[in-house]
């Protein structure tokens, strides 16, 4: 009976306590909305401007056509990806799924500038169709590189890291050819929620009812599934074409809202672990909580920012704010537990080897890279058509363009193939560290503040961001003996934030920001002698330093416990070998800029030419990188002459394209 009473006394405790929580939110609710709203009504003309506005009041027409449909959007879009997001991560039992690690972002993006380029307005398309299409093909393709994976956790961000950096590099190529026609894609692409009328919400409402319908007749076949598979099966229950519906309703969803606004970001990654955390147990119920908590979410960071857009007449886009809340989110998230490579069962692959010889390999490779760098530096496109020319002048605003391009290619060759045999992912880069987004942050941020004149200010500023990412992934990876899985990850999570940062800093529209559009996009255009210096002192040290450490290289990749057995400390020896990549990558990242495929794919292409070893795998990816980035460098310079694209630019075209190839494989 005591046990009774205990036990009705504290369910009265919690329903107190949500009592309270409630009447807190909708309070804060009520100031954020008289904070946020553009004029002060009275009672009868705030429900005259809801329903019937008064046409010779301005402040009603306002408040009816843009401020009401804002919030009914936040609405919208917030539970509409919460569901989704819920539904993704209980379909695939991986508390990481969302619409954000799925790729849409980017794929969305290209979608909706390659309508505005190049179908005709008199057609009658809504460009939003197109951006749907795109972030359609981007999830599929996520899915479709996870799949023998059982869609494990690690696998899918990784995957969306490497669609998103694919199909981000088309879209800058589309945006430095058409700057004037795209530059609005940069706010849309963050996540826009202002409206000039309740089109936007009549165009959105349909896209979220009709999976909605299609989603509560699955709710029995899907509540099921919780049991298990094998139970799920025993009763008839179709789990592969299940999972299939489910995760095309969770696109649909999320590519709808895309379409609409942009890039919400995290939310439906924050909104349905939430829900969890609050108590929901079954689908019903998580679903529900997940959209009343999305909503609410979206609803709030907008209300919050409302306020301080338009100062200085910029558009503060709220999905790149949201990202900011969620990214953290994202971090505390992945520190909870550890995450595996794999869901699902898997025979050992039968691996076959075909070394070749590397004498052979080396020396065909040199000779290849003194004839690229002979041809970049002698033959170029003018207005006089193709010419080979050979003069101190022309070598003098050649040569540090070649050079640097072939010591960044190497750097970042050198630092993929350390990351990759590290941590045994194939799919590990440099730019999945965050660090190469650190370094362009703190240079953004430098411009906004007129401190990026100077090259030695710009170098400066990058190093600083560079090593202050470093430091936030040394730290957070000490709680988990900097397992390499959980590195990867966190790097993820703070190059969201930081991508985010860089969205909202170039959504401002100021003109010295517009100036490092060609810098973020890889490019060699600013280097000088003493970037020539800089680059190949790194180089030669720190690569030096890593032939020296290659018996390291070999033996950790044979995994932990076979290299602890030989005496090897894995912990110590996975904290020199990651420090030295991540040295690398931030030095290429200062000199040439974010962009880049280069690490991803030199290691891979070393393989492929029969190179396992340590020793032989990096020199054989650092003369590869080195190659990849200066005929990028020199395709970007002449064939589209007099345009010029940034080597890193073309890099992540080519060797994204070429590494999806892989993955398909």
């Amino acid at each position: 009976m005591m046990q009774g009473i205990e036990m009705a006394s504290g369910r009265r405790g919690a329903g107190l306590q949500y009592v309270w929580i409630s009447g807190g939110m909708f309070l804060l609710l009520g100031i954020l909305f008289y904070r946020a709203a553009p004029y002060p009504l009275n009672a009868g003309q705030w429900l005259s401007a809801m329903f019937s506005p008064d046409v010779t009041d301005y402040r009603q027409i306002i408040v009816h056509f843009t401020f009401l449909p804002r919030l009914v959007m936040a609405l919208l879009c917030g539970a509409g990806l919460a569901v989704a997001g819920c539904l993704m991560q209980y379909v695939l039992r991986n508390p990481l799924a969302s619409p954000t690690t799925l790729g849409v972002a980017a794929g969305a993006e290209l979608g909706l500038a390659a309508s505005l380029l190049f179908v005709p307005a008199s057609l009658g398309i809504g460009h939003y169709w197109f951006a749907f299409l795109g972030g359609v093909a981007a999830t599929l393709l996520v899915f479709l590189l996870t799949a023998k994976r059982g869609f494990a956790p690690l696998q899918m961000v990784l995957a969306g890291m490497v669609v998103s950096l694919f199909f981000g590099s088309l879209n800058m190529m589309l945006l430095l050819i058409h700057e004037q026609q795209l530059t609005s894609v940069f706010i849309w692409g963050a996540g826009a929620l202002n409206q000039n009328d309740w089109q936007g919400v009549t165009a959105l409402l349909p896209l979220l009812l009709f999976p909605a319908g299609i989603l509560v007749l699955l709710l029995r076949p899907l509540s099921v599934l919780q049991l298990g598979e094998e139970v799920a099966s025993s009763v008839g229950v179709k789990v592969a074409h299940l999972r299939v519906v489910s995760l095309g309703l969770g696109i649909f969803i999320t590519a709808g809202i895309v379409s609409q606004v942009g890039i919400i970001g995290f939310v439906g990654l924050v909104a349905p672990a939430l829900a969890k955390l609050l108590g929901a147990r079954h689908l019903w119920s998580r679903l529900l909580l997940s959209s009343g908590v999305g909503a609410l979410l979206l609803l709030i960071a907008d209300l919050v920012i409302q306020p301080l857009s338009g100062v200085g007449g910029e558009l503060l886009p709220t999905g790149a704010v949201t990202a900011l809340i969620g990214a953290p989110f994202l971090l505390w998230l992945l520190h909870r537990q550890a995450f595996v490579s794999s869901l699902k069962a898997e025979e050992e692959p039968i691996r076959h080897y075909h070394p070749r010889s590397f004498r052979m390999l080396l020396t065909v490779l040199s000779v290849m890279t003194i004839g690229v760098l002979l041809l970049a530096t002698v033959a170029g496109n003018s207005q006089a058509g193709w010419q080979w020319t050979v003069s101190e002048t022309l070598f003098d605003l050649r040569l540090p363009r070649v050079l640097v391009a072939l010591l960044a290619g190497m750097g970042l060759a050198l630092a993929g193939t350390v990351i990759q045999r590290v941590t045994g992912n194939a799919m590990a880069s440099p730019e999945v560290m965050g660090i190469s987004a650190g370094a362009a942050l703190a240079l953004v941020l430098g411009a906004m503040a007129g401190w990026t004149v100077q090259r030695i200010e710009q170098m400066a500023l990058g190093t600083a961001g560079a090593l202050v990412v470093m430091g936030l992934i040394w730290f957070s990876g000490r709680r988990h003996r900097f397992a390499p899985t959980q590195m990867l990850l966190t790097g993820i999570g703070i190059s969201a934030a930081l991508d985010a940062m860089i969205r909202i800093a170039m959504s401002s529209g100021q003109e010295n920001l517009k100036a490092l559009l060609t810098w973020l996009s890889g490019s060699t255009y600013l280097v000088a002698g003493q970037d020539v210096i800089l680059m190949l002192a790194g180089v030669v040290v720190i690569g030096g330093a890593l032939l020296l450490l290659q018996r390291w290289l070999d033996v950790i990749s044979l995994g932990e416990v076979i290299a602890g057995s030989i005496g090897l400390s894995c912990q110590r020896v996975r904290q020199a070998l990651m420090l030295l990549a991540a040295m690398l990558t931030a030095l290429a990242t200062i000199v040439v800029g974010p962009l880049s495929f280069v690490g991803l794919l030199a290691p891979h292409m070393a393989r492929s030419l029969g190179q396992y070893s340590a020793r032989q795998q990096l020199v054989v990816a650092c003369l590869l990188g080195g190659n990849i980035m200066m005929l990028a460098d020199w395709v970007g310079r002449n064939v589209w002459f007099p345009w010029q694209f940034p080597a890193g630019l073309l890099a992540s075209v080519i060797g994204g394209g070429y590494f999806l190839y892989l993955l398909r494989k």
